[in-house]
C-alpha cells in the first residue's frame, strides 16, 4: 500500500501498541496501521520533556528502520511519562508498585508529559506536550479496588483517564489527549493536512 491513502481514507502507521492512541487518531478521520517497535527505553536524561521527545524520536527511528517501513507513509511514535515533584514516573511492574504510584498522587497535583515523533513525506517534527493532573484523595478500599481491576497495566503512572482512574481525577489543566498519550493539539495541523 503506497501513497497513504486507503478508500479514500488517509493512512497513517503508529509504532505503538496503545488502543486509546489509536483511537484518538481514527477519531481525527485516519486510518490507523499499528506498528509497535518494542526499543530501549531505557534513558539517561533527566528532564520529562527531554525524556519523552527523545523516546518518541527513538520508537519512530527504530520504525523507519525496520524492513516494514514504507516511506510513503506517514508514521507517529509516543512516548509518556508523569513527573511528580520532580521524580519521573513511568509504568509499573507489579500490582504494589502500581499501588504505590496512586497512592502518590492521593491529593496532589502531577504533570502528564507526552512527546511525539511524526514523519511525514521525508521529514521528521519532533515536539512535547504537557498537562496538569490532580487527583482527589482516594481511599485505601477504593485504591485496592481500582488496583484489583488491572486497568493499571501498560500505564505511565499506572492510570488511564478513561479506565477507571477518571474517577480520581479533581481537575484538569491541558490537553486531556495529552494525558491519554498522544499530543493532539502540538500536531493537529499537520494531521488536518492528512486529512484533507
Amino acid at each position: 500500500m503506497t501513497g497513504g491513502n486507503m478508500d479514500g481514507i488517509k493512512t497513517i502507521v503508529l509504532a505503538s501498541a496503545s488502543p486509546a492512541r489509536k483511537k484518538l487518531l481514527e477519531e481525527q478521520g485516519l486510518n490507523v496501521l499499528v506498528r509497535p517497535t518494542g526499543c530501549n527505553e531505557d534513558c539517561a536524561l533527566t528532564d520529562p520533556a527531554q525524556v519523552v521527545t527523545e523516546l518518541a524520536a527513538r520508537k519512530l527511528k527504530a520504525w523507519m528502520q525496520s524492513p516494514d517501513f514504507d516511506s510513503s507513509l506517514p508514521a507517529l511514535a509516543c512516548d509518556t511519562l508523569i513527573s511528580l515533584n520532580g521524580t519521573l514516573i513511568g509504568k509499573a511492574h507489579s500490582p504494589g508498585e502500581a499501588r504505590a504510584q496512586i497512592q502518590a498522587f492521593s491529593s496532589k497535583t502531577h504533570t502528564v508529559f507526552s512527546g511525539y515523533a511524526l514523519y511525514i513525506d521525508g521529514r521528521v517534527y519532533n515536539g512535547y506536550d504537557s498537562t496538569d493532573v490532580t487527583f482527589r484523595e482516594i481511599g485505601d478500599a477504593e485504591l485496592d479496588e481500582y488496583i484489583a481491576g488491572g486497568s493499571w497495566k501498560g500505564a505511565a503512572g499506572s492510570y488511564h483517564i478513561h479506565g477507571g482512574a477518571d474517577a480520581f481525577i479533581e481537575r484538569t489543566r491541558g490537553s486531556i489527549a495529552t494525558v491519554i498519550g498522544l499530543p493532539l493539539e502540538k500536531i493537529s495541523d499537520i494531521i488536518r493536512i492528512l486529512r484533507n
